[in-house]
């Protein structure tokens, strides 16, 4: 009952035409259009805590960052210029001003598992980067510069590498953040299903950026959540304790953090299912929810039935000793006390008169 439930809500959320989020904008190779109003907007939406529908976003009235300021630092270092040759301290001003603090045990990382960690994170309101202010502004933003234009609006140029782009600069310095200040128990949502390739793969920002910057001094525990999708029978698909997911258990070791890993937890099957009630796993998900149900359900008459006989026994047992038992005794008391006054009586009358009495009499 509890996951119908679920899976009832998050159908209403993922349902195809919905967003998360943000609105996606038409598919091209430009910048997003107006992307200067865009992110102030939402930089004053997170701030005043008008989230958007969907949304899991740190609320707190009491930041003290100024938008206007934010937005001129992320111009400054990608307007009017070169789309690919941006330099190291591209975004640094920016990614750093918007430094924020998050509770412990609150940070959610993801590889490869965007949209599914979104949703998870905001039934267990655990934050993904997207949810910090710096990821809420850029989410599904697209963006390049341009010397004449400022903003290349029509098409972004192919850098030799990815890292190169102006994409490649941001996310990993937003990430690399974003990781730094985790704290507490740390989870991440990894995929299983990458045709063949590992989960816990090189070059990824999870990673190459993200893990290096998780320290024992802040993280206790990492917990590994491996998702593989719907139908995916591949044999080529990494499970828990083998491959590179072993790899990962053996750098949280190293670090002195707790690591641990579950593979297509209910919680996260629950999230699959709202879109494909009908598939195998659903099926037997369901099937299995309905016997949890059923033993839960005779458990508890049981446990009902035995606190009913209790109540009982105890009724009894005071109604003895408090009625039954008092009246017994006061029965008694009061046959003892006519019994000692019937033998006074007896005992008077059978006394021998003197015979000096009779004589004088």
């Amino acid at each position: 009952m509890v996951i119908f439930l679920m899976l009832s809500l998050l159908a209403a959320l993922t349902q195809e035409g919905d967003t998360y989020r943000f609105p996606r904008y038409p598919a091209g190779d430009g910048t997003t259009p107006n992307i200067l109003d865009l992110i102030e907007g939402r930089c004053f939406e997170y701030l005043e805590c008008v989230p958007p529908i969907n949304s899991n976003i740190e609320c707190d009235p009491d930041f003290r960052f100024n938008c206007t300021s934010l937005v001129m630092d992320f111009k400054k270092d990608i307007a009017y210029q070169e789309p690919c040759t941006l330099g190291p301290d591209a975004f640094d001003n920016f990614v750093n001003n918007t430094a924020q603090e998050f509770p412990p045990n609150s940070h959610l990382l993801w590889s490869g598992t965007k949209e599914i960690s979104h949703v998870y994170g905001l039934f267990t309101r655990r934050k993904t980067l997207e949810d910090s202010l710096v990821g809420f502004m850029m989410n599904d933003v697209a963006f390049c510069g341009s010397v004449e234009t400022g903003f290349d609006f029509r098409q972004c140029p192919s850098c030799q590498t990815f890292s190169e782009s102006a994409s490649g600069i941001f996310w990993p310095k937003a990430s690399a953040m974003f990781a730094s200040l985790a704290s507490g128990e740390v989870e991440v949502v990894l995929s299983a299903s990458n045709g063949g390739r590992p989960s816990f793969r090189n070059g990824s920002i999870f990673r190459s950026i993200e893990v290096p910057r998780l320290t024992s001094s802040k993280v206790s525990k990492l917990t590994t959540i491996l998702v593989r999708d719907l139908g995916d029978n591949s044999t080529t698909s990494e499970h828990c304790g083998t491959g590179s997911l072993l790899e990962l258990k053996n750098i949280m070791h190293e670090k002195n953090i707790t690591f641990s890993c579950e593979e297509n937890p209910n919680r996260i099957r629950a999230i699959q299912c709202a879109t494909n009630p009908r598939a195998k796993e659903c099926i037997d998900l369901f099937n299995s929810d309905k016997e949890s149900c059923s033993s839960y359900t005779a458990f508890i008459v049981v446990i009902v039935i035995l606190v009913i006989i209790i109540i009982v026994v105890c009724l009894l047992s005071l109604y003895y000793f408090c009625v039954y038992k008092h009246t017994k005794d006061q029965k008694y008391k009061t046959f003892t006390s006519d019994k000692k006054s019937e033998n006074r009586a007896s005992q008077s009358m059978d006394v021998p008169i003197p015979m000096d009495d009779i004589v004088q009499v």
